[in-house]
């Protein structure tokens, strides 16, 4: 008898503690969500360039993130992934230009760099083995010269 009322209080304990787990880990709900405003109801004459910008970085933000996600279930590739990567740097490079946050701006520069320079090392790779053309090894050589030329012209101003 007191065995059996001992393995119950075991497994509710278990039980309840499994859907504490649980429900921490659900994401946040809030009452009031915040409304979402479309970019086609927006009256771009009261937005501000920052604004513009700093919405396409969260964009960019959004689609890098869901990109790591696929990569780590091998749905996307190391390239692919790259490529995203130096889109999300490009947009925080245009972005930290405008408001003129220089180490912000630095940080973005050496992440487009790694990205390409990422994107570079898989395709060489694939180059290696061959199953990538020549010509997309070069493109991709350019994309890291290009941005490595862009992040020692900022380093100069």
């Amino acid at each position: 008898m007191k065995k059996t009322v001992f393995v119950s209080v075991c497994v509710l304990l278990l039980c309840g503690g499994l859907l504490c787990l649980h429900l921490t880990a659900q994401p946040e709900r809030t009452s009031n969500p915040s409304p979402v405003v479309s970019l086609l109801e927006m009256n771009f004459d009261e937005v501000s360039e920052r604004q513009l910008l700093e919405m396409k970085v969260d964009a960019y933000q959004k689609i890098a993130h869901h990109a790591t996600v696929a990569y780590s279930r091998g749905v996307v590739t190391v390239m692919e992934l790259a490529e995203l990567q130096a889109n999300l740097a490009a947009a925080e490079i245009e972005l930290y230009r405008h408001t003129g946050e220089q180490d912000k701006l630095s940080a973005a520069l050496q992440a487009r760099v790694n990205a390409f320079t990422d994107r570079l090392r898989e395709v060489n790779r694939g180059f290696n083995m061959g199953v990538i053309p020549s010509v997309e090894l070069l493109g991709a050589e350019i994309e890291l010269l290009d941005a490595l030329l862009e992040q020692k012209r900022a380093r100069a101003e």
